[in-house]
């Protein structure tokens, strides 16, 4: 049987590997879905593979024997002379996250690893280097980072504008104090008892707004029942709950996604929807879990609400679209709005950067 000369990025002398194994290997680097590149030691490629051309739009003609710092934008660091001094060490680069640029110019965000290539005496002649492209994942971290940013500013807000402003009027109260007569000082007490408790449960519905232990120790149905509740208690507004076949476990990305996708709706409906009643249903089926939360308001045109980015819609959908789940809307000027996301109950439907 025929065997061929080669040299492993290790440089394992990979000449007793029988030549249709190392055709297997060819094929297997060359259709690969991952971009990988050959270069030498100064830089030029040398070698280019399918996922490369879907990658950066070139086909093997048109780059091999050109620097790979065509790959590089104008705007952005030249790190290939980084890279090259750890290849000269016989270091490797795992997942190195950097951007490069198509054929047409386009920027894309990937994730680089790259090893030495020695030759038969072990000396470094060159890299091979795999890209991954990670613009879509890095788009998803960003727009999640965005809603949590919103979400902090909100609950800023109510912390200046409502709670502060309370304890401040709770400070001037019991300065008050000194001026009363003894016989009012107990009046006054009860009322300033009441006023710190209330402030309280307000400062605990927020905490639980940022984390709830319901969600986490009961399960989502007490901790959406139980937001439902003070929502409606801290909002003044009356909101029914409902469930129906919902599985006794959840995993807990999927409850957080859902959580969330709550509490997001049912802020928007109070803010906008300009009645005081909803309706919020948690529905299981054999492969997926609903959330539908429904009011009989001013509604809206959902596709000027998506294009305007408005609502918290994006961010919504963004979250997800990280457990495999969907959104929809229903809802036309002046006649209510439907909201409903559904998850597949699915091994495989979680994800860690939905619990965000």
């Amino acid at each position: 049987m025929r065997t061929s000369k080669m040299f492993g990025a290790n440089g394992a002398n990979m000449s007793s590997v029988p030549e249709h194994r190392l055709n297997r290997l060819a094929a297997i680097v060359e259709f690969s879905e991952d971009a990988i590149i050959g270069k030498d030691i100064d830089g030029i490629i040398t070698e280019w593979n399918q996922g490369a051309r879907q990658l950066y739009g070139y086909a093997a003609d048109e780059v091999i024997g050109k620097p790979v710092s065509l790959l590089i934008p104008p705007d952005v660091a030249d790190d290939f002379p980084q890279i090259m001094q750890k290849i000269r060490r016989g270091e490797s680069i795992v997942h190195y996250e950097t951007v490069r640029k198509t054929k047409d110019g386009v920027r894309v965000e990937v994730s680089v690893s790259v090893s030495p290539i020695r030759d038969e005496v072990g000396k470094i002649v060159g890299a091979a280097a795999i890209a991954r492209d990670i613009t879509e994942r890095k788009r998803q971290s960003r727009k999640l980072i965005e809603a949590q940013e919103q979400e902090r500013a909100r609950i800023a807000r109510e912390l200046h504008d409502d709670i502060s402003q309370r304890l401040a009027l709770f400070a001037v109260e019991m300065e008050q104090l000194k001026d009363l007569p003894s016989n009012e000082i107990p009046i006054r007490l009860e009322k300033m008892r009441i006023t710190i408790m209330e402030i309280l449960s307000d400062v605990q519905a927020l905490s639980h707004e940022l984390h709830s232990s319901y969600l986490e120790y009961l399960g989502i149905v007490p901790a959406m029942k139980n937001f439902c509740q003070e929502f409606a208690k801290r909002q003044k507004v009356e909101v029914e709950f409902g469930t129906l076949n919902v599985p006794p476990s959840i995993s807990s990305d999927i409850s957080l996604c859902l959580f969330r996708v709550l509490q997001e709706t049912l802020h928007n409906a109070a803010k906008h929807s300009g009645v005081n009643r909803f309706r919020v249903q948690l529905r299981g089926t054999s492969d997926e879990i609903h959330l539908t939360v429904s009011d009989s308001g001013a509604g809206f045109d959902p596709e000027a609400a998506v294009k305007s980015h408005g609502l918290g819609l994006t961010s919504m959908k963004e979250r997800l679209h990280l457990v495999k789940g969907e959104i929809s809307i229903d809802s036309r000027p002046e006649h209510g709005t439907t909201i409903h996301a559904h998850v597949p109950l699915r091994p495989d439907s979680g994800s860690k950067l939905a619990a965000s």
